[in-house]
């Protein structure tokens, strides 16, 4: 009986005791559930934009590429970021690429925490305008620094020198490709797993200062710019249409064998003209110096100063 009793007061206590775990447990599981399908979910934003300026930008949007939440490119018209950078973004991917002169500076960025980034990668690509000291910014878990500033031709971190922590980078080809203007001294750069570097200081101010490159375990290997020959527009010409042709019939003049003239002496008459002549067939032309007489295809003309017939033959080429 007393055994029993036991067993009873025993089930009475441990029974609700692991329904009260079950239930607080369920509602952590829950909890936790919602948390990461809240985080889960939230993988897009667009930039919002302070209502009265809208090159200010309040708050950063972000995407979801190849698994990496990256930041939206920032437009060119944007004056002003905010200071802080979501801690979702991993990835600043082409953030300020594409600036230029007409375009103006941007600023805020310049203490951003990327303590989270892991892809650096094209971030100031093509960017005229940019030159701020980002001597602060946290590089620790980047591992891609492909073209971040390459053709930043005006880039050299305010003038201040660069000590980052490079340890996790394995890509850093073009990095400063065409950067012209950047002459810091990155000797203390620590590359061991670096094991992409071509082109890495093409054409930038430390690529001919071998003591301000980081010493590689690889050998740096910079491709030889060619300069692209500007093809000259081709002058069409348009030949000019061929002038009609036209084909006009000939004529010649034929001077009969004229009778002799007529002695003002003599009583004699002036021989006419031993050419027969039908009325169908003959048309008198009035001129005022010749006058003829059209015979079938032969024209007479008479001078009427000497005389004289004439004798015109039209015929075809």
């Amino acid at each position: 009986m007393k055994k029993y009793l036991k067993f009873t007061i025993l089930n009475l206590m441990i029974v609700p005791s692991a329904l009260l775990f079950m239930l607080i447990h369920k509602d952590i599981n829950s909890f936790l559930y919602q948390k990461l399908e809240t985080k889960k979910q939230v993988k897009e934003q667009n930039h919002e934009y302070n209502p009265s300026d809208k090159s200010e930008i309040t708050k950063i949007g972000f995407y979801e590429k190849n698994n990496k939440v990256t930041i939206k490119q920032i437009p060119w018209y944007v004056k002003k970021v905010p200071d802080k950078l979501p801690e979702e973004i991993v990835s600043l991917h082409r953030a300020f690429a594409h600036r230029y002169k007409d375009h103006g500076e941007v600023i805020g960025f310049e203490k951003w925490d990327t303590k989270n980034v892991t892809d650096m990668s094209y971030l100031f690509y093509d960017n005229h305008t940019v030159n701020a000291d980002l001597s602060v910014w946290n590089t620790s878990k980047v591992t891609n620094m492909r073209g971040m500033f390459k053709n930043a031709i005006n880039y050299n971190n305010n003038d201040k020198p660069l000590d980052w922590k490079t340890d996790s980078v394995t890509d850093m080809e073009s990095m400063f490709d065409g950067a012209t203007s950047f002459n810091q001294n990155l000797k203390k750069w620590n590359v061991t797993n670096v094991n992409n570097n071509k082109n890495f200081s093409r054409a930038s101010g430390i690529f001919e200062y071998k003591d301000k490159k980081p010493d590689w375990k690889i050998e740096e290997i910079n491709e030889h710019i060619e300069k692209k020959v500007e093809e000259k527009p081709k002058v069409i010409v348009h030949p000019s249409p061929p002038k009609p042709k036209i084909t006009l019939p000939l004529t010649k003049i034929i001077t009969p064998t004229a009778n002799p003239a007529p002695n003002s002496r003599s009583n004699l008459e002036t021989p006419k003209s031993n050419i027969s002549i039908t009325t169908q067939q003959s048309k008198k032309l009035s001129t005022p110096a010749i006058v003829g007489i059209v015979v079938g295809s032969q024209v007479i003309l008479t001078s009427l100063a000497a005389g004289i017939p004439y004798l015109i033959k039209r015929f075809k080429k």
